[in-house]
């Protein structure tokens, strides 16, 4: 059975002080409580007949911390075959970047795509431990082939991060939405046109 493996986001803080201020300020919103039906993973999931769509949850996503996602995934990794599809939303994406990038000499895949990723954008939020190394020259011996998504008016991660993935994937597959924000659709039939291809 083919695979796609989906890695999720999550928020990072400088250290437990950061966390605890950023609760203290949290305005919830009720509309962002209420039950939508899902997103595009889960759509995936049940579009995908003919794959396993695994949706691991990754430890502690509101505050979190790359050594634990990390570890967590080295679990994750025997039960994936070399043919397997990564996708990394968000800070999803830059943690696939950078363990991919990490473990160069003993991972690779068929494809793998970064959806709404940061680079090294602070603007928004601290990428804490998930910075990047200046040194990302490995990431593209990891995959067969890449693609990078983001919508230009990315409220989360500024649109620009797109093109710092692009210079250090040259021969990835760039798609350029318009109107999409973060990311966050029922739908994602850009991202499902990639996985079968």
């Amino acid at each position: 059975m083919k695979q796609v493996c989906i890695i999720n986001g999550g928020s990072t803080y400088e250290d437990e002080a950061a966390f605890q201020d950023h609760l203290l300020k949290l305005e919830l919103k009720y509309i962002r409580m209420l039950y939508t039906g899902g997103n595009w993973k889960n759509w995936l999931g049940a579009t995908l007949t003919d794959y396993d769509v695994l949706l691991p949850e990754m430890p502690n996503k509101a505050y979190a911390k790359y050594d634990e996602w990390a570890l967590f995934f080295s679990k994750i990794l025997p039960f994936l075959h070399n043919d397997a599809i990564l996708v990394g939303h968000s800070l999803g994406g830059i943690f696939l970047a950078k363990y991919l990038n990490e473990h160069a000499d003993s991972l690779h895949f068929s494809k793998v795509a970064l959806v709404s990723a940061p680079f090294n954008d602070t603007s928004t939020e601290s990428l804490a431990s998930f910075a990047l190394p200046e040194d990302m020259s490995n990431l593209e011996k990891t995959a067969d082939h890449f693609a990078l998504f983001h919508s230009t008016d990315d409220k989360v991660v500024p649109f620009a991060e797109i093109h710092k993935y692009a210079a250090i994937l040259p021969r990835a597959e760039v798609t350029v939405l318009e109107g999409r924000g973060h990311i966050n659709d029922p739908t994602f039939p850009e991202l499902l046109e990639f996985i079968k291809k």
